[in-house]
């Protein structure tokens, strides 16, 4: 089984990484696919912050996928299962024919700074 996480509002918020070493403590393949750039003309990129997440979590750095900004879909054809924040992202994967199936993921608002106030 192989299972996708988008970073950005997605395995960067903790319950996601619970479910994520819930995932990798069953022995199954877990991934990280963002529509980040990792380079552009040859000049590297600084995702320290998604490299410190998934270095914590053990999910290996051959495991991290970046798209460049392409559509998910189409670097999730042979696995089973993405969570994704990106409505879009979810309904391109889900409608279109393959074996993956998106879960759209809503982050928690904090409700608590409306009481501050």
């Amino acid at each position: 089984m192989k299972i996708s996480f988008d970073f950005d509002s997605t395995l960067s918020e903790p319950e996601m990484q619970e479910l994520a070493l819930k995932f990798i403590s069953k022995g199954i393949d877990v991934y990280d696919t963002t529509s980040r750039r990792q380079k552009v003309q040859g000049l590297n990129f600084f995702n320290s912050d998604l490299f410190e997440v998934t270095d914590k979590l053990g999910i290996e750095r051959d495991n991290v996928v970046f798209t460049n900004f392409n559509p998910k879909y189409e670097y999730l054809k042979d696995f089973d299962i993405h969570f994704d924040d990106d409505e879009v992202e979810i309904n391109d994967i889900n409608n279109f024919p393959m074996k993956c199936v998106g879960f759209l993921f809503e982050p928690k608002v904090n409700t608590n700074l409306e009481k501050q106030y």
